[in-house]
């Protein structure tokens, strides 16, 4: 009879114990359906605010005034050290614009001690639309991407948190982001990490890696999207060891999946992007309505009642109690690093594509019900291929700028994704799915001076042989001499002609 009290408080200090543990960890979170945003430090003296952390574009913006679901925002007058340049810019997103102007000041960040305070420019929100969701807890966003998606003005280049950091450590950085999710079943808010590393440091952890095919958004080659059978996911699991992947050559003959040449081009039609700051897997809608039909098939054979408008309309679905899912994987296949003739894939279990967006365990009292709701956490997205932070979550990826890849590797955290690969195809992949990596603009320039300078040599030649036409017709259609009479009396109506 005393067991059950004695149990109860031992789970109660552990789960206390283990939250408190991973709180010294968390510096990222989030409500249900937001972004992953951190606590910032703003100014002198310092304004914290909270900002989302956006692999999507590059600008430092926060708003500037009063909004009605947020009383929370930045004072300019409140702060000594900041300075007003008085330029007026702009940034238009997937869903979302604003205006504002462009300071700089000083920002850090309480959670990140070791990452020294810089200055910075920063975009001060004034007016906006469709750019802050109705109770968000943020107020602004953290650009990470490369300079060229910043926002824009007239004669004006905004510079990035990252490219100011690099440039007074004097070195590169990267940024690891590792997203955790929620903590349990009955929890909606998710949590996660950042870090700012050291390029050399992330250079010598092991992960697999993905090329960044442009660096202006994080463009990867995004290979395959499909729904894993159980034979898939039966041979992958004999790579691994334990949670952790293993970095196993696999030939042609003992890949198992052949990379679709039609799929790969169709996902990178537009571009492929790694975006932190979008929730869902966006896919093109042809792809998107053959993977959600494969899963709503597989809910079928399981007995799992949802209806349509979860599956195709992005409508939630509840039930009284909270869910364990039995769907299949998620595989994402990736352009590997170390080879154009490799890939490797993402194998997410349906905790990371069945998001929970609300969890309320009433337990009855006062009458009330217990709500426990989910969305699906992929979506059409027309012609473009966008891998939200549901891609992430589970996983550990690195972020490195200067050397341009992404490394992924498993994480001690969230939902049970896990990696395995490298596997082999029979040609280049960079070919066979159009990924050619662009050239860069300096190189574009240097081609398009390549190509002026040729065509003005052509007109240039073409211009010397119209002048030379007589000359070459003449040596070309003259006969064998027969006489010396015949050649005199040509030369002379010649030289007649010319008098």
């Amino acid at each position: 009879m005393f067991c059950m009290p004695i149990i109860f408080i031992f789970q109660l200090i552990f789960f206390s114990e283990l939250k408190q543990s991973y709180a010294e960890d968390f510096n990222l979170f989030g409500e249900a359906g937001q972004a992953y945003s951190i606590e910032i430090s703003i100014g002198h003296p310092g304004q914290k605010l909270n900002v989302i952390v956006d692999t999507g574009s590059a600008t430092l913006a926060i708003a500037s005034y009063q909004r009605p679901d947020n009383d929370k925002y930045f004072h300019l007058k409140n702060s000594t050290s900041i300075y007003d340049s008085g330029q007026e810019i702009q940034a238009q997103y997937s869903q979302g614009t604003w205006v504002g102007k462009l300071v700089s000041d000083y920002v850090h960040f309480p959670s990140m001690p070791n990452v020294t305070e810089v200055r910075c420019d920063i975009a001060l929100i004034t007016k906006s639309h469709k750019f802050f969701m109705n109770g968000s807890g943020w107020q602004g966003l953290l650009g990470l991407a490369y300079l060229p998606v910043g926002a824009w003005g007239d004669n004006v280049i905004v510079g990035s948190w990252l490219d100011s950091m690099d440039h007074m450590l004097n070195k590169p950085m990267s940024f690891e982001l590792k997203l955790c999710s929620v903590l349990g079943i009955t929890n909606a808010t998710h949590y996660g990490n950042l870090k700012i590393l050291d390029d050399q440091i992330s250079n010598k952890s092991f992960m697999f890696r993905t090329p960044v095919l442009r660096k202006r958004w994080f463009v990867v080659g995004v290979l395959s999207v499909h729904v894993m059978s159980d034979t898939m996911s039966s041979v992958a699991s004999k790579l691994k060891t334990g949670n952790n992947a293993t970095y196993t050559n696999i030939t042609q003959s003992q890949s198992i999946y052949e990379i679709n040449e039609g799929l790969c081009q169709r996902l990178n039609e537009q571009k492929s992007i790694v975006d932190s700051g979008t929730t869902n897997i966006r896919l093109p809608d042809d792809i998107f309505r053959q993977v959600v039909n494969e899963l709503r098939n597989a809910a079928q054979t399981s007995n799992v009642l949802i209806l349509d408008e979860f599956w195709y309309h992005g409508e939630a679905a509840c039930w009284p109690e909270p869910q364990r899912w039995s769907l299949p994987r998620l595989a994402i296949h990736l352009l590997d690093f170390d080879a154009e003739n490799q890939y490797f894939t993402l194998e997410l279990p349906p905790q990371n594509y069945m998001r929970v967006v609300s969890a309320r365990n009433n337990s009855g009292t006062g009458g009330s019900v217990s709500e426990f709701c989910y969305k699906l956490g992929l979506e059409a997205g027309g012609k473009e291929t966008v891998l939200g932070y549901t891609v992430m979550e589970g996983l550990q990826v690195v972020f490195n700028r200067s050397a341009g890849w992404i490394g992924w590797r498993t994480s001690n955290c969230g939902p049970n994704a896990t990696i395995s690969g490298p596997y082999n195809t029979s040609s280049s992949l960079l070919v066979r799915c159009q990924l050619i990596e662009p050239l860069s603009d300096a190189a574009i320039s240097i081609k398009a001076a390549q190509w002026t300078l040729f065509v003005i040599s052509m007109v240039a030649l073409g211009v010397l042989v119209y002048l030379l036409t007589p000359c070459i017709k003449m040596l070309i259609m003259k006969p064998l001499p027969r006489s010396q009479q015949i050649s005199l009396s040509q030369a002379a109506l010649v030289e007649q002609e010319g008098t």
